[in-house]
């Protein structure tokens, strides 16, 4: 039987379009999961689902119901309820009272205090049926922050449950998981799936998670379905595995030297092969974003002049790495160096200053200053660098930027901004270059005008460390590779030798 339908639903932000004309049913007691690449718009999506959004343009009906313009309150009063991909729990409050307060919200029984729950036998028993099915009856009384993370996320879904809800959407349940952790609320999401009168939908990158639950699995990408079917038909799908690997039409053979960029006779004469000198390394690094464990015993070394790739699904730990050499993210333990100095408790400017550019996935440009103000503006903080990166430069490198040098950030499209960002990261002339996800999101041409732009970066000397999900793009610019998964290092070695290992990449990077 028919449970939620959606008819040419669209979104977009600015240039983006997150959602671009879906039209999927869904029936009820059916699993079925959303993935796809970064960027392909799944939390886009369930968040016009779920009402946190409205679409531009479609229409959303739920039980036959046309809910498009329902706000988020209307449409869990109607049975939609989900987690989120950061768990989103009260951490002072008990077990206990977690699961009370939306349980009190959907008897109609909120004015009552949390002391009076021993009068309240009904909303006792309720509470008390759901710690019993998520498995945390016995850690009913405990603060929700002494909960491990596991245990945390199966009490934002018990959070979820306590609303009665007839579709339950989970974004991303298993996210900085431990293993012992992923294999506790497996057992406790297929067990809810099978006994209880709700039908799940979730967003999820750990492809053993997808295929040990799904009946039926949706792929997204660039904002439209890419393939939907069984998980056997999905896996086997030319076209999914394409997109997973990379779907630019990138050729593989040696690099051209497609331009040339003004130089200085010591840059002329110190030009040749990269050197093994280590330049950047990490020993035994763990990350965390609050209780989620990103980062678990990362190593890894880069040497100088050349170009590695961090690669890995959506979610294992890429961008966490970038972030915690950068010191936005620091490391709880683990020693990062940077030219043989622990660069670990360091703030970001002063990492800045050392020589590391970051060029993050959003490019956060400056949207009202002009091009030519956004490449100035590194070195105002940071002194020029004689026959360093300068406007003349960054011009050769992306002409498209000398064109609009006048034009606000704003009015740029996403490739044009990606483009400016790591034009901004160049001016303040790093050593070392750390790109995240710059392939993507990008069209066939402008994957093409990166590839020969981080070609001659890299021939100026520059160091760069990207992560990417795009197998092609990678090759045609990386060295050596690192392949992520779970926030462990799975594969570290040259990037040919990693393209020849089919069960590798089938097992790490394909679905």
């Amino acid at each position: 039987m028919e449970l939620l339908r959606v008819e040419g639903l669209k979104k977009y932000f600015g240039e983006i379009h997150a959602v671009d004309g879906i039209d999927l049913k869904f029936e009820e007691g059916v699993f079925t999961s959303i993935i796809g690449p970064n960027g392909a718009g799944k939390t886009s999506f369930i968040n016009l689902l779920t009402g946190r959004f409205f679409p531009d343009s479609g229409k959303i009906f739920f039980k036959g119901e046309d809910i498009t313009r329902f706000p988020i309150h209307r449409r869990v009063k109607r049975g939609i309820g989900r987690s989120f991909q950061i768990t989103n729990i009260l951490p002072r409050l008990t077990v206990f009272e977690n699961i009370a307060i939306p349980t009190l919200s959907r008897m109609n029984k909120s004015l009552n205090l949390l002391s009076r729950f021993k009068r309240l036998t009904s909303v006792r028993k309720s509470v008390e049926e759901i710690l019993q099915t998520i498995g945390l009856l016995e850690k009913s009384m405990l603060p929700a922050a002494a909960l491990s993370h596991g245990d945390q996320r199966l009490l934002e879904i018990g959070m979820a449950l306590a609303s009665n809800p007839t579709l339950l959407i989970l974004d991303e349940p298993t996210a900085g998981m431990n293993p012992v952790e992923r294999i506790h609320i497996l057992k406790n999401i297929k067990q809810l799936s099978m006994e209880q009168k709700t039908t799940f939908l979730i967003v999820e990158h750990d492809m053993d998670v997808v295929f040990s639950l799904s009946d039926r699995i949706i792929v997204l990408h660039r904002g439209k379905v890419l393939a939907d079917g069984r998980p056997e038909e999905i896996k086997e799908d030319p076209i999914v595995r394409e997109v997973y690997l990379g779907d630019s039409p990138l050729t593989t053979t040696p690099r051209p030297s497609s331009l040339t960029l003004p130089v200085n006779e010591k840059q002329a004469s110190d030009s040749g092969p990269p050197t093994t000198h280590k330049i950047l390394e990490l020993q035994s690094i763990d990350t965390f974003y609050g209780l989620s464990h990103i980062l678990q015993g990362i190593s890894l070394e880069v040497n100088q002049g050349e170009v590695a790739c961090l690669l890995g699904r959506n979610g294992v730990g890429k961008t966490t790495t970038l972030r915690s050499i950068m010191g936005l993210t620091p490391p709880r333990s683990g020693v990062i160096r940077f030219k043989g100095q622990d660069i670990s408790r360091k703030k970001p400017y002063e990492i800045a200053l050392l020589g590391i550019g970051y060029v993050p996935d959003d490019r956060r440009i400056f949207p009202e200053l002009t091009v030519r103000q956004n490449l100035e503006i590194a070195q105002w903080v940071i002194p020029s660098v004689q026959g360093g990166w300068d406007l003349s430069k960054v011009y050769t490198l992306f002409p498209k930027l000398k064109d609009l040098e006048n034009q606000k950030g704003r009015h740029l499209s996403g490739g044009e901004q990606k483009m400016l960002a790591i034009g901004r990261a160049l001016m303040a002339n790093p050593t070392l270059l750390l790109l995240d996800e710059p392939s993507e999101g990008l069209s066939p041409l402008l994957v093409q005008i990166l590839r020969e732009a981080i070609q001659n970066i890299q021939r100026e000397g520059v160091t760069i460390l990207l992560a990417d999900q795009n197998l092609n793009f990678a090759r045609a610019v990386a060295d050596h590779a690192f392949i992520l998964e779970k926030g462990r290092i799975q594969y570290k070695g040259a990037m040919e030798e990693l393209w020849k290992n089919e069960a590798l990449v089938k097992k790490y990077l394909a679905i």
